[in-house]
């Protein structure tokens, strides 16, 4: 969810939740407010009849149909403003309908008058219409200000963050350059840029660290391991016991491991820092076809049945160099992880690439050989960074990557669409 909408979204939820707060506080408000003016209201009509009565007029000629005058026992004490609501005939109306009725009495000329008069009242329906058709004409405004502001002025206060997330989306290890942002008076938001800057150039640093690392880690081990096998190789054309030749070839065989290993991290540490940039899409069902064919040799050797389903012209957006390796460690381990006479079902379309195999049945969860050095099998040959490796690349270019054993096979799926 964007920045702008959950704002929005909070602001008028609280909004709502004023307004009904409000509404209640306002309907009764205006509920006691309206009784008090018409008990007011109702109080001076009785106090003008009575001094009417007072001016000599005849409480009879008085009476009608919204005032009562009825004359009481005058040494009862007097009556006080009694307020109450009563259900009296409205002539216009021609129905009952509910009333105020107030009384009140009075000594005058030696007579005690009980005087009562009545008034409509504002029923609360007639209120609670008012205060919502109110209140929601208040609402619909203030949400129309709100979607403008936040859709317009908001734009032009959160513009700097907009920019700050624009130049981390397009933040390169490959540039080598930190990230810079300009000035734009805002603290919060100087102050998240100054932390990004100083992050990318701590990166930056870390990163050309762990690359010259790296780099001459691999340069440096590839020359030794050279020599080793120069002379390895040679001591294998001398004339030795049997005992001497399995300890040469043991050796022969864990230093061409290393190789393998430091070739491997080496791959994992480019694909992590990003250095394979997509030069445009490829055709990976022909990129496929000849990676296969480099395996023929090794497919017949082992006497495994192959079956191919690829879809003419499938496109991905992938450097070719991260392709490649990434067919060779799949095809290479359903071939080297597979058994005498087994067999490989590839499958490709513009959706997947798929590939079983037979083989031994893992001894745990199959994703977990993604870690790096977690090997599916006791081969000599592996590394367990092969799976690793594959791993990385698909995290890289956002591939959903999944494997498991069914059916006595080993199933690598790969989604790109």
């Amino acid at each position: 969810m964007k920045l702008v909408n959950a704002i929005t979204y909070w602001y008028l939820g609280i909004t709502l939740a004023a307004l009904l707060v409000g509404t209640l506080f306002i309907y009764n408000k205006l509920e006691l407010e309206i009784d008090f003016e018409l008990g007011l209201q109702l109080t001076r009509q009785i106090d003008a009849f009575a001094a009417r009565i007072e001016n000599g007029v005849p409480a009879e000629a008085l009476q009608y149909d919204k005032l009562q005058i009825e004359e009481i026992p005058f040494d009862l004490p007097i009556e006080e403003l009694q307020l109450s609501d009563t259900l009296a005939y409205n002539d216009p109306m021609n129905q009952n309908e509910e009333q105020l009725k107030a009384s009140k009495s009075y000594k005058i000329n030696g007579k005690h008058y009980r005087i009562s008069y009545y008034n409509l009242v504002v029923e609360a329906e007639d209120i609670t219409e008012t205060v919502v058709i109110t209140m929601l004409t208040v609402f619909v405004i203030q949400l129309v200000f709100i979607g403008l502001f936040f859709r317009y002025i908001s734009k032009k206060i959160l513009r700097p963050f907009h920019e700050s997330l624009e130049a981390v989306q397009a933040f390169n290890f490959q540039k080598n350059e930190p990230l810079v942002f300009s000035k734009n008076g805002i603290t919060e938001f100087e102050k998240l840029n100054d932390f990004l800057e100083r992050m990318s150039k701590k990166l930056l640093k870390d990163y050309r660290q762990i690359k010259e690392f790296s780099e001459n880690i691999s340069h440096e081990i590839q020359t030794p391991s050279a020599v080793i096998r120069g002379k390895l190789e040679l001591l294998m054309n001398e004339e030795i016991t049997e005992d001497q030749s399995q300890l040469i070839s043991s050796a022969y065989q864990n230093n061409e491991r290393i190789t393998r290993i430091v070739r491997s991290l080496a791959m994992l540490a480019k694909l992590e820092n990003e250095e394979f940039q997509v030069p445009e899409p490829l055709n990976l069902s022909s990129f496929t076809g000849r990676i296969l064919h480099g395996f023929e040799e090794l497919i017949e050797m082992r006497s495994i049945k192959l079956t191919i389903q690829i879809d003419p012209k499938v496109m991905l957006e992938i450097h070719p160099f991260v392709l490649e390796v990434l067919l060779n460690n799949l095809i290479g381990n359903a071939i080297k992880h597979n058994v005498d006479h087994g067999l490989i079902n590839l499958e490709l379309n513009s959706e997947f690439l798929k590939i079983e195999n037979t083989g031994i049945a893992p001894h745990a969860d199959p994703e977990q050989y993604f870690e790096r050095f977690k090997k599916r099998s006791d081969h000599q040959e592996s590394v367990g960074l092969g799976l690793a490796i594959v791993h990385q690349i698909c995290k890289k270019y956002g591939f959903k990557l999944s494997f498991y054993y069914e059916n006595n096979l080993h199933v690598i799926r790969i989604q790109y669409r």
